[in-house]
């Protein structure tokens, strides 16, 4: 009987194989076979850094030359789209010649591609040249919007290189040398005496333009702090109530104190505001840049002209005046008085002046020192 039982139970095992019914080592058989390990997910989103094309590998790139960082690695997503090799070649190719930054500080970028499973990491290796002047040092600014008011902060900080990085521009190394020019003109109190300046520009890809402004302000560093700390003890103004005084009578009040203030000399070596304010004798430059401070503090629209006296170069200013502007000379007014260098035309100053018409405002207006209480000074 228990030989009968066990032929019967061979017999049905044996049907149940050949009716296709797998057993227990068939199934854990197929559950193996479909077993993914886990170093093939790809790469977590959290600290890494993934890229999926080849414009996020660039920028990704870019960002580790912004950071300043030597050393970085890039993932790429496990459904990239391009080849991970071909691409990371290129990126680093296009940088270095298309990009202003990378062709400012960096000298070459190198890299090591390994392949983990089902996706890649890139090592990428940055060499920056000795101008690096660290990523904190760096100005980035979208347009050129805003540029002026960057030169004037590094002036007034007595910063001797200035790197910005702008995203569209269309201003050449030598506008920039204009712009510093024109901003310290502006605020000629931003240091003892005019820098000179020098630009080095590099250009990538469209209108990116980045920009290292040298500037030598001619002095030391405690030479120039000793000398702003002289100018801000001035204070020109500290016994005048501007209150209900117009244009005119302010003008003049800024126009006075020079005179009474400073004496005129033809030495190139006094063409500064701290010659006019502190050594109190300054050129026709020196005190066109007195005068232009001045009147900034009052309010009143100021600028330098740059001409000829009697053919030789000099310097003196235009002031705008309820709405008309005017020649004012200080080196006249301080050797021939008041009313022969202050608020003049056009054609009472061309017979021993001469300018660029062209880069000026035409002074038209009417007023004269003699008949300044006929001004309308509402403002």
């Amino acid at each position: 009987m228990r030989k009968r039982l066990t032929v019967l139970l061979l017999s049905a095992a044996a049907a149940l194989a050949l009716c296709g019914c797998g057993s227990l080592f068939e199934k854990e058989y197929v559950y193996i076979a479909d077993y993914a390990p886990a170093v093939q997910d790809g790469p977590s989103e959290g600290e890494r850094v993934t890229v999926r094309n080849l414009e996020e590998l660039k920028q990704a790139i870019l960002n580790q030359v912004a950071e300043g960082k030597e050393e970085s690695s890039v993932y790429f997503d496990t459904d990239y789209e391009g080849r991970a090799a071909e691409d990371l070649s290129s990126a680093c190719w296009q940088l270095r010649t298309q990009d202003a930054l990378c062709a400012y500080c960096v000298e070459n970028i190198s890299y090591e591609l390994n392949k983990i499973v089902a996706y890649f990491e890139a090592r990428v290796s940055v060499d920056f040249s000795d101008v690096w002047p660290g990523a904190d040092r760096i100005v980035k600014m979208q347009y050129s919007t805003g540029l002026e008011e960057t030169v004037k902060d590094a002036i007034q900080r007595g910063e001797t290189k200035l790197v910005v990085l702008v995203n569209r521009s269309s201003y050449s190394a030598e506008n920039m040398e204009n712009i510093v020019s024109r901003v310290y003109r502006k605020y000629p109190a931003s240091a003892p005496k005019e820098p000179k300046t020098t630009v080095k520009m590099f250009s990538g890809t469209g209108l990116q333009r980045l920009y290292e402004i040298n500037i030598s302000y001619g002095l030391s560093a405690g030479e120039l702090e000793l000398r702003r700390g002289q100018m801000a003890e001035i204070d020109p103004f500290a016994e005048l109530d501007p209150a209900g005084m117009g244009q005119a009578e302010l003008a003049l009040e800024a126009c006075r104190y020079l005179v009474e203030n400073c004496s005129y000399t033809d030495d190139a070596q006094y063409n500064d505001i701290y010659s006019a304010l502190v050594r109190r004798q300054a050129n026709g430059e020196g005190l066109a840049f007195a005068y232009a401070e001045l009147c900034r503090r009052l309010g009143i629209n100021c600028q330098i002209v740059y001409g000829q006296l009697s053919w030789e170069d000099y310097s003196w200013n235009i002031v705008r005046i309820d709405g008309e502007y005017y020649h004012v000379d200080l080196g006249r007014c301080i050797a021939s008085g008041l009313e022969s260098g202050f608020l003049l035309s056009d054609q009472a100053l061309w017979d021993d002046h001469r300018w660029d018409v062209s880069a000026y405002p035409r002074c038209t207006g009417t007023a004269n020192f003699d008949n300044l209480e006929n001004l309308d000074e509402t403002g």
